[in-house]
């Protein structure tokens, strides 16, 4: 936890002055553990995203790609909260100890595309699975990367989307719950920061 927030404070100056980082809605955020669901349309996302929340611990699913560098960068992912998706259920499963075992300052970050999109592609369900198992309100949050020369970056979170704890995993609860979180999202792209 101290390395992470180490490197944020460190990174959050030149991260707001280079990006123009503008954040709207996290009067939102429950007090709380709760999930982020996030579009991705950039390799920045989790950076905007830890600046965004600079005093909270955020572990994040990520490919496994990302893991194919040396030692020390591995590493460093791993300090700042990157869990590489390998198979899917063991992640949810380190995830879900991860949400129990933290403090409330521990939130857990899904981008949801799968993949970096521009497009309001479908939404994976990790994010549902994991809601279902564990009763975490889901926090919709759209990202839009940005240098300040190109009008800068935003991030807006919504409101949560309350989920009832189901260890059932109703496919078609499942179903729902991303497609209404996946709503969420795209409806704060409309959203414009003052």
């Amino acid at each position: 936890m101290f390395f992470q927030r180490f490197v944020k404070f460190t990174a959050y100056v030149p991260m707001r002055l280079y990006c123009f980082l503008r954040i709207r809605g996290k009067e939102h955020l429950p007090k709380g553990p709760c999930i982020l669901v996030a579009n991705h349309g950039s390799m920045m996302d989790p950076v905007l995203m830890h600046a965004a929340l600079p005093m909270k611990k955020i572990s994040f699913l990520c490919s496994p790609k990302l893991f194919q560098c040396p030692s020390i960068c591995r590493k460093f992912l791993r300090k700042m909260g990157a869990v590489p998706l390998t198979n899917v259920m063991e992640e949810i499963e380190e995830l879900k100890k991860r949400a129990a075992e933290e403090s409330s300052n521990h939130l857990i970050g899904f981008f949801s595309q799968g993949a970096i999109s521009h497009t309001q592609s479908a939404f994976q369900p990790g994010a549902a699975i994991l809601a279902c198992q564990t009763g975490l309100p889901l926090v919709p949050v759209f990202i839009q990367c940005a240098p300040f020369f190109r009008g800068g970056s935003r991030i807006c979170f919504g409101k949560p989307l309350p989920v009832e704890k189901n260890d059932a995993l109703d496919k078609g609860i499942v179903t729902s719950i991303t497609g209404e979180i996946r709503n969420r999202v795209y409806e704060l792209s409309a959203d414009n920061v003052k």
